[in-house]
């Protein structure tokens, strides 16, 4: 009798928790998954890379990894102010006119991975990037691949030129 006073809780175990967890459809693996995306870490800089042009090169600066080069991801509320002001300059200049860019310019370029931000950033991955199985309004390699860039000229004048430089 003293059993059935215990809480319910008290009374399942370590097994009737197991069971508990597969009932509802959930595990109880030792192993936690995380977005692939997380093993980056996320853009805390940002690095000039080269654009090869019919006249010479130009450059162009994209978010970063101090340490790990380009391959870093930037979501709700993360990355430095610098890489994300990089990422919200592309959205206005390279892909101007559309719902993205305006949601960037209703709060401006303002270095703040914000609702505004990930809402253009899924809608680019949507509409501009085919990648609508995969929009999450994060920032990551997938999404760099396909994005276009301003260029910039001896790394400082901006042109009003943007490119995919991973297609050239």
């Amino acid at each position: 009798m003293q059993r059935a006073s215990m809480p319910l809780r008290m009374r399942i175990g370590a097994l009737g928790t197991l069971s508990l967890l597969v009932a509802a459809g959930l595990t109880a693996s030792p192993v936690m998954t995380t977005p692939a995306h997380a093993a980056y870490g996320p853009c805390n800089t940002t690095s000039w890379r080269d654009v090869p042009t019919l006249g010479g090169k130009n450059e162009y600066k994209i978010p970063a990894r101090s340490g790990n080069g380009i391959s870093c991801y930037m979501g709700y509320r993360e990355g430095s102010s610098s890489a994300v002001k990089a990422l919200q300059q592309a959205i206005t200049m390279c892909y101007p006119g559309t719902w993205a860019a305006r949601k960037i310019n209703s709060d401006g370029i303002d270095g703040i991975y914000g609702t505004d931000t990930v809402e253009a950033v899924r809608w680019l991955q949507i509409n501009e990037f085919e990648l609508a199985g995969s929009a999450d309004g994060v920032y990551g390699p997938q999404t760099r691949g396909k994005m276009r860039w301003p260029h910039y000229y001896d790394r400082g004048a901006l042109l009003n030129d943007c490119s995919n430089p991973s297609t050239l």
